[in-house]
C-alpha cells in the first residue's frame, strides 16, 4: 500500500490479471501538454507540482498523492493529473496562478485496472493497454473510454519495483 493518499475505489471484481474498480468523485489538478508521449511529463510534473508545493493563490503546500495520471488525447497532446487530498473541497482548494493548470471534479465511475512494473514509457503502456483490451474483450466488459496511465512510484524508484497501471473507463457491472 503506498503511503501517499490516493482516490477510493472498491474492487468489484478479479478477473484473469486485471481488477473491475468503482472509483469515488475527486478533485484533480491537470494540465495538458503538447509533444511526444515519452517526453511531455517533464513538462507537466514541473506544472503540477508547482502548484502543490505553493504556486497556487494561497501559497499553500500541499502533500503528493498518487496516482499521476497520463491520458494521450488526439493531435499530440497528453493530459496529466494529480489528485488533490480528500480534505479539499472545490471551495477549499486554493486556484493555480498558472494559466496552464486547471482544477476538475473527475465523477466516480467504473474502470478496469491492470497492474504492470517497469519504466513508464510509451511501449510498456501501450503493451499494457492491448493485453486489458484484449482481456476485457473477451470478458465481454463494454470499454466506454480510452486507456490512462496511472503512475504510483516517483523516479527514483528502481524500475523493476515501479507500480505503475492502466486505468480504462468501463459500463458498470450487471
Amino acid at each position: 500500500m503506498s503511503r501517499y493518499e490516493q482516490p477510493e475505489y472498491r474492487v468489484v471484481a478479479s478477473r484473469n490479471g486485471y481488477e473491475l474498480r468503482d472509483y469515488e468523485s475527486h478533485l484533480v489538478a491537470e494540465t495538458t501538454v503538447e509533444g511526444d508521449f515519452d517526453n511531455t511529463g517533464n513538462v507537466a510534473f514541473g506544472r503540477l507540482a508547482g502548484f502543490i508545493f505553493g504556486r497556487n493563490s494561497e501559497s499553500e503546500k500541499m502533500n503528493m498523492t498518487v496516482p499521476v495520471t497520463h491520458l494521450p488525447l488526439p493531435g499530440g497532446e497528453h493530459r496529466y493529473r494529480f489528485v488533490m487530498e480528500r480534505a479539499y473541497t472545490e471551495e477549499s482548494l486554493p486556484r493555480p496562478v498558472d494559466g496552464t493548470v486547471t482544477v476538475a471534479r473527475v465523477p466516480g465511475g467504473h474502470y478496469a485496472a491492470v497492474r504492470y512494473r517497469g519504466g513508464r514509457g510509451e511501449a510498456r503502456f501501450r503493451r499494457a493497454a492491448r493485453d486489458l483490451l484484449g482481456a476485457l474483450a473477451r470478458d465481454g466488459v463494454e470499454v466506454t473510454g480510452e486507456p490512462e496511465a496511472a503512475v504510483y512510484d516517483g523516479p527514483f524508484v528502481p524500475a523493476p519495483i515501479r507500480r505503475n497501471e492502466v486505468l480504462i473507463p468501463v459500463a458498470p457491472p450487471e
